[in-house]
């Protein structure tokens, strides 16, 4: 009891401290795993109760908070709500017989947390208070942003001044953010669950079960989401239909992800098939991964990696028997 009440501190801290938001769901997987059902229910519920108290209590202040209050309980509820979605069968017995693979669960996840979004979009895309106050956060951006600009060009640093204007910025900004989110949201649940399962799986000395990098592969039937999500983001380049657009991106996204990790795998396997030290074998796709994040180079990362995973769908580089992801 004592354990989950501390771990439901932890998860409640770390989603206020900025880019510990990334990291709130990991407690909480870990009490799962390390001392079953009753001790998550209860750390996740006083968790979800915690944030909201302090959400309230913050946005209290403000003279309209509903719009932003809205995203944010939106958000915490999603993210809970889907971390106990992909465990269900572990969580209920009533849903042993529904066992799915893990990926799949996770995509299923992920397509509730889209359907769930969308009154949600609609109704911030309606309400005044919420666009007024994006409009002045990109206000006061591009402001500093072009003062910085003019500041570099009496240096002779930079030239051109006042490149940056608000609603330039506020169009791209939600451009990615609607083609990405549910990427992230993916993503995000991922990592959560599997470091969260790894970390309490070892702090109890048992193993963790989940499949390694180096077994993981995608059944072959998942060439088809990723082939006609391409087709759609190629066909709303030619016919833009926002909702069409929002989907195939997420989907292209989530797909070129699962196949990338797919695609590392394979590398990993044959880099141990040559015989090549651990050590080096590493190196190289911790290499991988940098060259990935880095502008230009990326791109090629991102289509060989993927697209090495996809080839194993009729060139079966590890013939061994599928694992169950």
């Amino acid at each position: 009891m004592i354990e989950a009440l501390v771990f439901a501190a932890v998860s409640t801290l770390l989603y206020h401290l900025g880019m510990g938001f990334i990291l709130f769901l990991i407690p909480l997987q870990v009490v799962l795993v390390r001392k079953g059902r009753k001790s998550f229910a209860i750390s996740s519920g006083l968790a979800l109760t915690l944030i909201i108290i302090v959400k309230l209590i913050l946005f209290g202040r403000a003279q309209d908070p509903s719009a932003f209050l809205t995203v944010e309980i939106a958000t915490v509820l999603s993210l809970m709500g889907g971390l106990v979605l992909i465990q269900l069968p572990e969580l209920s017995s009533g849903f042993e017989k529904y066992r799915l693979p893990r990926v799949l669960r996770l995509l299923i996840t992920t397509g509730v947390a889209g359907v769930v979004s969308v009154p949600v979009i609609l109704y911030l895309r309606g309400n005044e208070e919420f666009l007024l106050g994006m409009q002045e956060i990109f206000s006061a951006f591009a402001t500093n942003m072009n003062r910085a600009f003019t500041e570099a060009e009496a240096f002779n640093l930079l030239s051109g001044s006042g490149m940056f204007q608000a609603e330039s910025l506020m169009q791209i900004s939600s451009t990615f953010l609607l083609r990405s989110f549910l990427f992230d949201y993916f993503l995000l649940l991922t990592f959560s669950w599997w470091l969260g399962t790894v970390i309490g799986a070892r702090t109890v000395g048992k193993k963790h079960g989940l499949t390694r990098v180096a077994d993981f592969k995608l059944p072959d039937t998942y060439v088809w989401p990723l082939i006609v999500s391409l087709g759609l983001v190629l066909g709303t380049l030619l016919v833009p239909v926002e909702f069409l657009e929002i989907l195939a991106w997420n989907s292209l996204l989530i797909m070129v992800f699962l196949y990338g990790v797919a695609g590392l795998g394979i590398l990993r396997f044959l880099l141990k098939k040559l015989k090549i030290p651990v050590g080096f074998r590493w190196l190289l796709i911790l290499a991988i991964i940098i060259l990935a994040m880095t502008p230009r180079i990326n791109f090629i990362i991102l289509i060989l990696v993927p697209g090495l995973g996809v080839s194993e769908t009729w060139l079966k580089y590890r013939r061994e028997e599928r694992s169950k992801v």
